[in-house]
Formats: structure tokens, C-alpha cells, sequence
């Protein structure tokens, strides 16, 4: 079992008679590589989260079909549930009721595949995984692409259908300004949507230093030029330089900037998780780590994806271990 938040090579997956699988299905080729490392026997059981709204490509119906072929092939059993990705709660709703009515209520270490959950999925699943058993042995897995849609002049997704707002840590609201973290990623109209609907007291733009590679750092940069050179002028806003895989240095990163919003006077930080998936799992030990402040949610929903060049190949796979009953140290 790795170290906690450390970020290991991952060859074989391999868990024991209960514990948990979960997966999304999704129309990246990518989606399908984790699951292809599954050892015969592994898991008790695997849940596959399927996107309804990818299903109606090519590419989403026969990634669904490879991911339940190697369960299958792997004798494990899975079930399917279906979720949106336009609905933040959808997959909540669905795993809750799927639980109950099964009257699973002891899931073993839940090995999560984050590889391409939406972020606002993926943290919310998260949250309620620990409400509900009080605690929670996780390890994460993800796989990286071998690239991006943008490294062909392609956008990864089309408009804005809406933004969202979820309450992710309760705490008492001892001032009306308002904080916004925002991190940055390959979709500038989406971190400018929230940014333009909160008109936050003070805003830290997190820039992917160092970048998954040079080329996504330098993308990411250019993209969002105009949002990172605010920064230079106005006294409201600061950049922050957090890694894009360095889970705990993020981490880290992360509550040193929180810690100086709130000394600045902000009673509620939004954080819109645009970036990479390992900088959302660092808002999520934020959370655990009892730091007291409103937390909130901000996301931008596209009207779609870009399905067929959003990424290409996949690279390495990675692991490691959380175990929110024991909060990790991030300070």
C-alpha cells in the first residue's frame, strides 16, 4: 500500500474480497486503462459510473463495453450506474440509492479511479463517501493523457450552460467578503465565468507549476493570460504557483493561501476546480483538515464536450493512498 498522498507508478491493481472498484466510463480512450491493470479476483465488487450524455457517441458506447468486458473477464462482479454531466448531484443521488437498496453498508478500501470523473463529481463523491461511513479507506488512481485536444488547435468544450455553487464545508460566516481560489486549466471563458459572477474581495489564479509537462504549463499560461496578468495590477488578486501532480505540496500551497485569505478577513472562499484532478483532491484534504472556513463549490458546466480529440492515448497510471478518518497533515 503506498503512502498517503504520495503519487506512486502503478503497474497491477489489486485490493482484497471487500473492497470496492469505481470507475467512470467516459468517451477519453483513457477511461478504459486503469481498469485493464485489474487483477483477476481484486475487488468484491466494481461500480461503473456512466455519463448518459456521452453515450450518444461512438467512443463512450464502446469504452462502456470495454471497461465491463475486463470486470467481467476478471470475475468481478459490476454493477452500472448511470449520472449527468450537467447535474452536480447526479451521481450522489444514484450511488445513495443503489447503497440502500442493496444494504451495502461496508464497502471495504474504495480504490476510485478519478481518471475522468468531472472534478465537481468526483469531490462530491467524496464528501458523501466520508459522511456516510463515517471515515473512509480510499486509495486514487489516475491516469494521464498522452495529450490534449488543445495541442491540435481544438477547444475541450463549447459554451457555458450554466455555473454552480455547492456548499462543500460548513463553517461559521464571521464576514461578508468573499475569497476565490481559481484554478487554471486549458478552458478560459469557464474560470472567467465564475471569477465575473462572484466578483470576489480577494482572488488567488493557481497556475500548474510545473505542469503535468511543459507544453500543458505553457498552454495553460498563454490561455489565461489575461486573467494571470490581473494579478500584476490589481491589488485584489495574487498568483500562486501550485504543482499539477504534487498532491501534498499542493495541498500544502493551498492551506498557506486559505489561511492568509481568512487573516485577510474573507468569511467564505469559493474554489473553482479548473485545474488538474490531483489539485481538486488537494481542495479535498483542505476540507478534512478542519480549517474553519465556509467552503463553496464554484463550477462552470459547458454546454459540451469536445469528444473526439479531448485527449489522446494514455500515459502512465498512478496511485495513492487517503484515509480521511485520519485527516492528512497539510500544513
Amino acid at each position: 500500500m503506498t503512502s498517503r498522498g504520495v503519487l506512486e507508478r502503478l503497474d497491477r491493481l489489486v485490493g482484497g474480497s471487500n473492497d470496492t472498484y469505481i470507475v467512470a466510463s467516459s468517451f477519453e480512450p483513457r477511461s478504459v486503462h486503469a481498469t485493464s491493470l485489474v487483477a483477476p479476483n481484486a475487488f468484491g465488487r466494481a461500480i461503473v459510473f456512466s455519463y448518459q450524455d456521452t453515450l450518444d457517441s461512438v467512443l463512450g458506447r464502446e469504452n462502456m463495453r470495454q471497461i465491463r468486458k475486463l470486470l467481467t473477464t476478471a470475475n468481478i462482479s459490476c454493477d452500472v450506474l448511470p449520472c449527468l454531466f450537467s447535474d452536480p448531484y447526479s451521481a450522489v443521488r444514484i450511488f445513495d440509492r443503489f447503497l440502500c437498496d442493496r444494504g451495502l453498508a461496508d464497502l471495504g478500501t474504495v480504490f476510485m479511479d478519478i481518471t475522468c470523473f468531472t472534478k465537481l463529481h468526483l469531490l462530491t463523491l467524496l464528501q458523501y463517501l466520508e459522511g456516510r461511513n463515517g471515515g473512509l479507506s480510499l486509495q486514487v488512481i489516475y491516469t494521464e493523457p498522452l495529450s490534449y485536444g488543445t495541442a491540435q488547435g481544438r477547444p475541450l468544450s463549447y459554451g457555458i450552460e450554466k455555473a454552480v455553487y455547492l456548499p462543500y464545508r460548513p463553517a461559521p460566516q464571521n464576514t461578508n467578503r468573499v475569497g476565490l481560489v481559481a484554478f487554471l486549466g486549458h478552458e478560459r471563458m469557464r474560470v472567467e465565468r465564475i471569477v465575473q459572477e462572484l466578483e470576489p474581495d480577494v482572488a488567488v489564479i493557481v497556475s500548474g507549476e510545473p505542469g503535468f509537462t511543459r507544453d500543458i504549463e505553457d498552454y495553460s499560461q498563454r490561455v489565461n493570460e489575461s486573467l494571470i496578468s490581473r494579478a500584476e495590477y490589481d491589488q485584489h488578486y495574487r498568483l500562486a504557483p501550485m504543482p499539477a501532480k504534487d498532491l501534498l505540496e499542493a495541498a500544502s500551497k493551498l492551506r498557506a493561501e486559505v489561511e492568509r485569505m481568512v487573516e485577510e478577513g474573507c468569511g467564505s472562499i469559493y474554489f473553482a476546480p479548473l485545474g488538474t484532478k490531483i489539485q481538486a483532491l488537494a481542495i479535498d484534504l483542505l476540507r478534512r483538515s478542519g480549517i474553519d472556513v465556509r467552503m463553496v463549490l464554484a463550477y462552470s458546466i459547458p454546454k459540451r464536450y469536445e469528444k473526439t480529440l479531448y485527449s489522446q492515448g494514455s500515459g502512465p497510471t498512478f496511485h495513492t493512498a487517503l484515509y480521511t478518518e485520519g485527516a492528512i497533515d497539510t500544513s
